[in-house]
Protein backbone atom coordinates (compact mmCIF):
# COMPACT_ATOMS: atom_id res chain seq x y z
CA UNK A 1 0.00 0.00 0.00
CA UNK A 2 1.37 3.61 -0.52
CA UNK A 3 2.28 5.77 1.96
CA UNK A 4 2.33 9.39 2.19
CA UNK A 5 6.32 8.97 1.60
CA UNK A 6 5.68 7.42 -1.67
CA UNK A 7 3.48 10.14 -3.17
CA UNK A 8 4.42 12.65 -5.66
CA UNK A 9 6.07 16.08 -3.98
CA UNK A 10 3.17 18.18 -5.76
CA UNK A 11 0.79 15.91 -3.53
CA UNK A 12 2.46 16.73 -0.70
CA UNK A 13 2.62 19.71 -1.30
CA UNK A 14 -1.22 20.46 -1.63
CA UNK A 15 -1.91 18.11 1.41
CA UNK A 16 0.58 20.97 3.45
CA UNK A 17 -1.50 24.12 1.61
CA UNK A 18 -4.59 22.76 2.77
CA UNK A 19 -3.65 21.72 6.41
CA UNK A 20 -2.10 25.24 6.48
CA UNK A 21 -4.76 26.51 5.52
CA UNK A 22 -7.26 25.39 7.34
CA UNK A 23 -5.21 26.22 10.51
CA UNK A 24 -5.03 30.01 9.12
CA UNK A 25 -9.16 29.24 8.12
CA UNK A 26 -10.01 28.69 12.26
CA UNK A 27 -7.94 31.35 13.67
CA UNK A 28 -9.19 34.41 10.97
CA UNK A 29 -11.82 32.75 9.07
CA UNK A 30 -12.32 32.47 5.06
CA UNK A 31 -12.27 35.79 3.88
CA UNK A 32 -9.47 36.87 6.85
CA UNK A 33 -7.09 33.95 5.54
CA UNK A 34 -4.49 35.49 4.09
CA UNK A 35 -2.25 33.14 1.50
CA UNK A 36 1.03 34.58 2.50
CA UNK A 37 0.35 32.98 5.79
CA UNK A 38 -0.89 30.05 4.52
CA UNK A 39 2.52 29.56 2.51
CA UNK A 40 4.34 30.32 5.59
CA UNK A 41 3.34 27.66 7.65
CA UNK A 42 2.75 25.25 5.11
CA UNK A 43 6.65 26.32 3.97
CA UNK A 44 5.98 27.09 0.07
CA UNK A 45 6.60 30.02 -1.73
CA UNK A 46 3.29 32.13 -1.64
CA UNK A 47 4.01 31.45 -5.35
CA UNK A 48 3.36 27.54 -5.10
CA UNK A 49 0.20 27.86 -3.73
CA UNK A 50 -1.11 30.02 -6.91
CA UNK A 51 0.51 26.88 -8.88
CA UNK A 52 -1.56 24.68 -7.14
CA UNK A 53 -4.80 27.15 -6.84
CA UNK A 54 -5.29 29.98 -9.63
CA UNK A 55 -6.94 32.00 -6.90
CA UNK A 56 -7.42 32.43 -3.62
CA UNK A 57 -11.09 31.68 -3.86
CA UNK A 58 -10.25 28.25 -5.69
CA UNK A 59 -8.17 27.35 -2.99
CA UNK A 60 -10.93 27.82 -0.44
CA UNK A 61 -13.59 25.97 -2.72
CA UNK A 62 -10.97 22.91 -2.82
CA UNK A 63 -10.80 23.24 0.77
CA UNK A 64 -14.54 23.41 1.62
CA UNK A 65 -15.64 20.16 1.02
CA UNK A 66 -12.64 18.16 1.88
CA UNK A 67 -13.59 20.02 5.79
CA UNK A 68 -16.81 19.19 5.65
CA UNK A 69 -16.20 15.30 4.34
CA UNK A 70 -12.97 14.47 6.19
CA UNK A 71 -12.92 17.04 9.07
CA UNK A 72 -16.28 18.00 10.20
CA UNK A 73 -17.97 14.65 8.94
CA UNK A 74 -15.88 12.51 11.39
CA UNK A 75 -15.94 14.56 14.40
CA UNK A 76 -19.50 14.75 13.83
CA UNK A 77 -20.30 10.73 13.72
CA UNK A 78 -17.77 10.25 16.15
CA UNK A 79 -19.32 7.82 18.80
CA UNK A 80 -23.09 9.05 17.61
CA UNK A 81 -24.10 5.69 16.45
CA UNK A 82 -22.91 4.13 19.73
CA UNK A 83 -24.59 6.70 21.37
CA UNK A 84 -27.95 6.27 19.77
CA UNK A 85 -27.85 2.54 20.18
CA UNK A 86 -27.07 2.63 23.71
CA UNK A 87 -30.86 3.12 24.45
CA UNK A 88 -30.77 4.25 27.88
CA UNK A 89 -33.59 3.28 29.69
CA UNK A 90 -34.69 6.92 30.60
CA UNK A 91 -34.83 9.94 28.10
CA UNK A 92 -32.79 12.10 30.93
CA UNK A 93 -30.08 9.69 30.78
CA UNK A 94 -29.93 9.64 26.81
CA UNK A 95 -29.50 13.50 26.97
CA UNK A 96 -26.73 12.90 29.67
CA UNK A 97 -24.56 10.77 28.26
CA UNK A 98 -25.21 12.55 24.43
CA UNK A 99 -24.61 16.04 25.79
CA UNK A 100 -21.59 15.21 27.57
CA UNK A 101 -20.10 13.35 24.20
CA UNK A 102 -20.69 16.29 22.22
CA UNK A 103 -19.02 18.53 24.64
CA UNK A 104 -16.01 16.64 24.59
CA UNK A 105 -15.75 15.88 21.51
CA UNK A 106 -15.73 19.44 20.63
CA UNK A 107 -13.30 20.78 23.19
CA UNK A 108 -11.08 17.96 21.36
CA UNK A 109 -11.84 19.83 17.79
CA UNK A 110 -11.99 23.50 18.70
CA UNK A 111 -10.23 24.80 15.10
CA UNK A 112 -13.01 22.75 13.33
CA UNK A 113 -15.79 24.23 15.78
CA UNK A 114 -14.51 27.97 15.25
CA UNK A 115 -14.69 27.47 11.48
CA UNK A 116 -17.89 25.95 11.57
CA UNK A 117 -19.14 28.74 13.62
CA UNK A 118 -17.49 31.14 11.42
CA UNK A 119 -18.29 30.30 8.07
CA UNK A 120 -21.79 28.49 8.37
CA UNK A 121 -24.43 31.56 8.34
CA UNK A 122 -22.05 33.19 5.79
CA UNK A 123 -22.18 30.33 3.21
CA UNK A 124 -24.84 28.28 1.63
CA UNK A 125 -22.45 25.98 0.15
CA UNK A 126 -21.16 24.85 3.40
CA UNK A 127 -24.20 24.51 4.37
CA UNK A 128 -25.47 22.43 1.93
CA UNK A 129 -22.18 20.42 2.30
CA UNK A 130 -23.14 20.43 5.85
CA UNK A 131 -26.48 18.91 5.74
CA UNK A 132 -25.09 16.32 2.76
CA UNK A 133 -22.54 14.82 4.22
CA UNK A 134 -23.69 15.03 8.19
CA UNK A 135 -27.16 16.83 8.66
CA UNK A 136 -29.04 13.99 6.00
CA UNK A 137 -27.54 11.18 7.98
CA UNK A 138 -27.64 11.98 11.64
CA UNK A 139 -31.01 13.75 11.79
CA UNK A 140 -33.09 10.31 10.90
CA UNK A 141 -31.34 8.59 13.52
CA UNK A 142 -31.70 11.15 16.26
CA UNK A 143 -35.56 11.34 14.84
CA UNK A 144 -36.43 7.78 15.34
CA UNK A 145 -34.23 7.93 19.46
CA UNK A 146 -37.17 10.87 20.30
CA UNK A 147 -39.92 9.07 18.80
CA UNK A 148 -38.70 5.90 20.95
CA UNK A 149 -38.74 7.95 24.14
CA UNK A 150 -42.21 9.47 23.25
CA UNK A 151 -43.46 6.24 22.53
CA UNK A 152 -42.41 4.47 26.10
CA UNK A 153 -44.46 8.14 27.34
CA UNK A 154 -41.44 10.21 28.24
CA UNK A 155 -41.39 12.82 25.93
CA UNK A 156 -44.22 14.92 25.12
CA UNK A 157 -46.43 14.48 21.33
CA UNK A 158 -44.94 17.00 19.85
CA UNK A 159 -43.49 16.85 16.81
CA UNK A 160 -40.34 15.28 17.09
CA UNK A 161 -38.71 17.78 14.45
CA UNK A 162 -39.54 20.53 16.83
CA UNK A 163 -37.98 18.58 20.25
CA UNK A 164 -35.03 17.87 17.85
CA UNK A 165 -34.68 21.84 17.42
CA UNK A 166 -35.66 22.47 20.66
CA UNK A 167 -32.32 19.61 21.94
CA UNK A 168 -29.64 21.00 18.93
CA UNK A 169 -30.47 24.93 20.38
CA UNK A 170 -30.10 23.87 24.14
CA UNK A 171 -27.22 21.64 23.89
CA UNK A 172 -25.43 23.23 21.57
CA UNK A 173 -25.90 26.78 22.51
CA UNK A 174 -24.30 25.41 25.69
CA UNK A 175 -21.36 23.88 24.21
CA UNK A 176 -20.87 27.18 22.20
CA UNK A 177 -21.20 29.51 25.18
CA UNK A 178 -18.74 27.34 26.75
CA UNK A 179 -16.17 26.65 24.53
CA UNK A 180 -16.52 29.80 21.92
CA UNK A 181 -18.18 32.76 23.44
CA UNK A 182 -17.13 32.68 27.37
CA UNK A 183 -14.14 30.05 27.10
CA UNK A 184 -12.23 31.66 30.05
CA UNK A 185 -15.73 31.80 32.58
CA UNK A 186 -15.59 29.24 34.97
CA UNK A 187 -18.07 26.60 34.08
CA UNK A 188 -18.75 24.11 35.80
CA UNK A 189 -19.58 21.32 32.95
CA UNK A 190 -21.09 18.83 35.38
CA UNK A 191 -23.58 20.89 37.19
CA UNK A 192 -24.46 23.17 34.21
CA UNK A 193 -25.29 20.18 32.22
CA UNK A 194 -27.39 18.74 34.83
CA UNK A 195 -29.37 21.87 35.19
CA UNK A 196 -29.86 21.74 31.63
CA UNK A 197 -31.02 18.49 31.18
CA UNK A 198 -33.68 18.68 34.41
CA UNK A 199 -34.73 22.22 32.81
CA UNK A 200 -35.32 20.50 28.86
CA UNK A 201 -36.44 17.11 30.51
CA UNK A 202 -39.38 19.42 32.22
CA UNK A 203 -40.49 21.49 29.74
CA UNK A 204 -40.41 17.86 27.01
CA UNK A 205 -42.10 16.04 29.89
CA UNK A 206 -46.09 14.70 28.98
CA UNK A 207 -49.07 16.93 30.00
Amino acid sequence: MATREDEPAPVRGVERIVRAAIEVIAERGFRGAATSEIARRAGVAEGTIFRHFKTKQLLLDHILEPFVERVLAPIAFRDVHRLIDSDEPEFADFLRVFARNRLEVARENLPALRIFLQEVPLSPELRAMVFRHIGRHIVPELLAVIRKYQARGQIRDDPPETVLRILMSVVGGYIVTRLAILPEYPWNDDLELERTIRVVTRGLAPD
